[in-house]
């Protein structure tokens, strides 16, 4: 399996250096209906006490908490300085996780694998949100994500009418399926790529066919596999009714820009007008380009852009 371990590893945008220093906003934490916790964080903008805007982040899919997330850190919060900004924690994880690069960590909590999946991320987000709306009015709130949080970004905004604005980046094209079999032939010698091609194959066929059963597979459970395999992402966009930003790396091996480039005019062949689509060629998935240099600042600075175009500007208000 290790072409799907190193698809795994590239699954959270990332930069150059790993950042080991915590993002520590205010603690919070609210409690699904079986009882058990979602710890999750507010922070507020410090240079302006009554910002009218929201930025709900979604980080990837590896097993790390949140706060030491490092793209948001160093990169994503410059999309809407003034904002107030919404971290959630995955099941099972809080910020005493130590970060890891690792996609077979050994100390991922057996909570986070069982439960995690985007169903049960985005179950959390809209408890969570309904818990900060109703002691805080934010006429605009924004959802960002990048990698699995892209993909779970959507499938919120597919269902949340009252965002004001998606942006998605890398998140990838139609089909998991598809975007794992890119990154194997992106990335495995040509001596072993029949072989690697047939035997994720095999594992995705097992999920779909079989009856759950006990599975850790690069620190995620049945749920998570099975969720994300038979999960149509063009379907869930045309469900989306909000401005909503896609931005796709050019060089990226982890998910296929043609194939999101391929959903993305058949998205349009039917009529979808509230989507922006920007490739940026000469970068991967990491938003690092050919000479190891992160061009992350330029991408958050072009987002940035477009929500004064889209939803800020004077005659938008």
């Amino acid at each position: 399996m290790k072409p799907l371990i190193l698809f795994l590893i590239l699954t959270t945008l990332s930069c150059s250096t790993v950042d080991k220093t915590s993002f520590q906003p205010e603690l919070l934490q609210a409690h699904r209906e079986d009882g058990s916790k979602i710890d999750f964080y507010l922070q507020r903008n410090t240079n302006q006490n009554n910002t009218n805007t929201l930025v709900v982040y979604q980080q990837g899919s590896d097993c790390n908490s949140v706060t030491k997330d490092v793209f948001l850190q160093k990169h994503a919060k410059s999309v809407w300085p003034s904002a107030d900004w919404l971290l959630i924690e995955k099941r099972g994880i809080t910020a005493a996780l130590p970060h890891s690069s690792d996609a077979e960590r050994a100390d991922c909590p057996s909570e986070y694998i069982q439960h995690d999946n985007p169903r049960q991320r985005i179950d959390d987000i809209q408890h969570v949100l309904e818990q900060i709306l109703q002691g805080r009015n934010y006429p605009h709130v924004i959802v960002i994500g990048g990698s699995e949080g892209a993909a779970v970004a959507a499938m919120y905004a597919a269902q949340a009418p009252f965002l004001r604005a998606a942006i998605l980046i890398n998140g990838g094209g139609r089909y998991f399926l598809d975007d794992v079999l890119h990154n194997i032939r992106s990335t495995v010698p040509a001596e072993h790529l029949e072989e690697e091609l047939n035997g994720f194959n095999g594992f995705a066929m097992h999920i779909l066919t079989a009856e759950p059963f006990d599975l850790e597979v690069s620190n995620h459970g049945y749920a998570w596999w099975k969720e994300i395999l038979t999960t149509d992402f063009q379907s869930v966009l045309n469900s989306i009714k909000i401005p909503t930003l896609i931005i796709q790396s050019g060089l990226d091996k982890s998910v296929s820009p043609a194939g999101v480039t391929a959903m993305i005019e058949s998205i349009r062949t039917d009529g979808k007008t509230n989507f922006d689509f920007v490739v940026y060629p000469d970068l991967d998935h990491g938003l690092m380009n050919s000479d190891g240099n992160s061009r992350a600042d330029k991408v958050i600075q072009d987002a940035n852009l477009w929500l004064r175009k889209r939803i800020f500007a004077p005659s938008g208000n």
